[in-house]
């Protein structure tokens, strides 16, 4: 005898409510990476006198490797055919994702606020439009031309300090500027990973081998630093602390946070969950660099924030 079927409306409740749930989830793990990338900032400014940047980002991604590798190395060696056939785009992802977008964003945080930083990376969205655009011939609409347009006015009030003079005269802060090579940086390494074909490697081997070859590139970097400027890190707790930071959270907890949420609730919805950046940054700059939010911090995040909801909203159909 056939079992009967629950009524239409029960499924329908049923699936509604498994939805909220994986919704419940994904934000929260969405938000946590958000929360750990936005500590990255306050911590790379809040260390800026102990340790030079690009050692940082060197020292970062070498402990983010040893903690990667006892996971994926075996995977690595069965897909050495699938490295060999990819290795271009690996090294392309290494060099913007690793080794050109975190190292600039150190560099910048010796002479820019963690609160301006986080800031200019809400451009990041619109910053891959840019990339896909000048790489794939994407073109973006008009809607997604006005959104860049907002966005870019949000973050040109940050980078002048919200003083019209220098809107006018168009002066940058050089820091400001190098945050802003950063985020284009991101952009294009958010469009090299369509070269990569879904199922090629597990995520986290795919994470592995883009720190591997974003490696090749930091440690003759964090060599040229130091014989340039002879400075090293100190060898103490808060330092190591740091490092640990960087590699654990901020970019092995970061990457699987983020990947887990997208999984739940796909790649569209989980984009404006990165705009919780700045306002967890904020936050945290505040209460532990003892720096002081300004009326242009607001200005420029609401443009920001008005340009990623333009680029967001749902086109004619």
């Amino acid at each position: 005898m056939r079992t009967p079927s629950p009524p239409r409306s029960l499924q329908s409740a049923r699936a509604g409510s498994d939805r909220a749930a994986a919704w419940r989830r994904a934000a929260l793990l969405l938000a946590l990476a958000s929360l750990f990338w936005a500590g990255n900032f306050v911590m790379g400014r809040a260390v800026r006198g102990q340790v030079p940047p690009v050692a940082l980002a060197f020292w970062r991604w070498v402990v983010a490797a040893a903690v990667l590798l006892p996971f994926t190395w075996r995977e690595l060696a069965r897909r050495l055919d699938a490295i060999r056939r990819h290795a271009r785009s690996l090294a392309a992802l290494g060099v913007s994702g690793v080794g050109t977008f975190n190292t600039l964003s150190y560099i910048a945080l010796t002479g820019t606020e963690a609160i301006n930083a986080m800031l200019v990376i809400s451009l990041t969205p619109l910053a891959i439009v840019v990339a896909a655009f000048a790489i794939d011939g994407e073109r973006p609409d008009g809607r997604r031309l006005g959104a860049l347009a907002v966005s870019l006015a949000g973050v040109a009030i940050i980078a002048a300090r919200g003083d019209p003079a220098a809107l006018l005269a168009l002066r940058l802060n050089p820091a400001d500027g190098i945050i802003l090579l950063a985020v284009f940086g991101w952009g294009i390494y958010s469009v090299l990973l369509r070269r990569i074909p879904p199922g090629t490697f597990s995520p986290l081997a795919l994470l592995t081998l883009t720190v591997l070859f974003g490696l090749a590139l930091l440690l003759p970097s964090w060599l040229a630093e130091l014989a340039l400027t002879g400075a090293a890190p100190r060898a103490d707790l808060p330092t190591a602390l740091a490092v640990l930071y960087a590699a654990l959270a901020a970019s092995i907890g970061a990457y699987l946070c983020w990947n887990g949420g997208v999984a739940l609730i796909g790649a569209s919805a989980s984009g404006p969950f990165l705009h919780l950046q700045p306002v967890f940054g904020t936050v945290l700059a505040v209460l532990l660099l003892d720096e002081v939010p300004r009326l242009f911090h607001g200005a420029g995040f609401a443009l920001v924030l008005a340009g990623v909801a333009l680029a967001g909203r749902p086109g004619p159909r």
